[in-house]
C-alpha cells in the first residue's frame, strides 16, 4: 500500500514553493538572490521548518554572506509565508546550509583539471 501524502509533506511543499517566490522576488536584499530552496522538512507539530538553501558559488565567503542576509530577512520572508500559506500556525523558520551543489561543483572542477590537456 502506498504511503499517503500527509500534511505536513503537503506544508513542506506549499512552503518550499513559497519561499523560492519571496526570495526571488520580494526579498531585496542582493546576497539572497542567489539562494536556491531545495528542501524544506516540517517537524511533525508544523511549529517548526528546515529550509535548506543552496548557492551558485562554492566562495565560503559568499555563502556565509548570503546566510547572514537569509537569517537577516527571516522575520519579513516567515510573514510573507503566513500571508501567502494561509496556516493556523506559521512555524519558525530555520534557514540551513545545504552543501551538497557547491561541493558537486568542488568535484566538477577537479575533475575538469585532471582531465585536461596534458603538458
Amino acid at each position: 500500500m502506498p504511503k499517503s501524502f500527509g500534511r505536513n509533506e503537503r506544508v513542506a511543499s506549499a512552503i518550499l514553493r513559497e519561499a523560492a517566490d519571496v526570495l526571488h522576488h520580494s526579498v531585496k536584499d542582493p546576497r539572497v538572490k542567489s539562494a536556491t530552496v531545495t528542501e524544506v522538512s516540517v517537524n511533525s507539530d508544523l511549529r517548526d521548518a528546515r529550509i535548506f538553501v543552496s548557492f551558485l558559488t562554492n566562495d565560503e565567503k559568499a555563502v556565509k554572506e548570503a546566510m547572514e542576509g537569509l537569517n537577516k530577512a527571516k522575520g519579513f520572508i516567515r510573514s510573507e509565508l503566513a500571508s501567502r500559506l494561509k496556516l493556523r500556525y506559521m512555524p519558525e523558520i530555520h534557514f540551513i546550509f545545504d552543501s551538497l551543489l557547491s561541493e558537486s561543483m568542488k568535484l566538477d572542477a577537479l575533475i575538469a583539471k585532471g582531465l585536461g590537456p596534458k603538458e
